[in-house]
This record gives C-alpha cells, sequence and structure tokens, in this order.
C-alpha cells in the first residue's frame, strides 16, 4: 500500500517520534515536493527529522490542465491529491 501524506499530518506524526509506523502500516509513503518544500522552509518544527526521513521519498507533481473548484486548498494539499490519482491510475 502507497501513502501519499501533506505536511500537517507528517509534522504530527514526527513530533511523536513514530514516522517509522508509516513504513510499517503502509510499505511506502510517498509526499509530493510542495509538501516538501512547506515542510523545509523557514526551518519549522520537525523539518529537519523530516528532510532526513522523506529522502528518496519525495516525487514532483505537474498540475497540467487542472481544474480547482476550491479555493481553501493549498498547493501542498492540491499536489498531494494529485500525486495519489497519480500512482491509483498506475495500479
Amino acid at each position: 500500500m502507497i501513502l501519499v501524506a501533506d505536511s500537517s499530518a507528517l509534522i504530527a506524526i514526527s513530533s511523536c517520534n513514530s514516522l517509522t509506523l508509516l513504513d510499517k502500516i503502509f510499505g511506502e509513503v510517498k509526499v509530493p515536493l510542495e509538501v516538501y518544500q512547506e515542510i523545509i522552509s523557514g526551518n519549522k518544527f520537525q523539518s529537519e527529522t523530516l528532510d532526513k526521513y522523506l529522502s528518496g521519498k519525495i516525487l514532483e507533481v505537474k498540475k497540467e490542465n487542472l481544474i480547482i473548484l476550491d479555493n481553501t486548498l493549498d498547493q501542498g494539499e492540491i499536489s498531494a491529491m494529485i500525486l495519489y490519482k497519480k500512482l491509483f491510475d498506475k495500479k
């Protein structure tokens, strides 16, 4: 199973020192580049730990021909949904 995670959830799990549980439960963890950038920008809480954990788990997402009807989502959330759809469609 693949987990596509957003920054808030990763920061919360990291603050509990439980990132390794994600690998045990889901087997594979992926994040879009925008989520990674949100986490490490400005030296946020847990950014150093997450920078190490997310090594090799970051994927770039192309946002071509995209229509967003909800203006409450940030770029990380949008990218996570696109990445999930991309990975799910491959299976």
